[in-house]
């Protein structure tokens, strides 16, 4: 669950030749992203309860 790994999907993706393939890391990039991007809001949401 890392923005890394999503990049690294899609950079992979790119490079693909199949579209297959391509469209299966696409979708794991997208599914690291939105992992990140929930992991960093509970990060805020815990840090402004914490200060509140």
């Amino acid at each position: 669950m890392s923005l890394s790994s999503a990049k690294n999907y899609a950079l992979r993706a790119a490079r693909s030749q199949d579209e297959k393939e391509a469209i299966e890391l696409l979708s794991k990039a997208i599914l690291e992203l939105a992992a990140s991007i929930e992991n960093t809001d509970a990060k805020v949401k815990q840090i402004n309860k914490s200060k509140g």
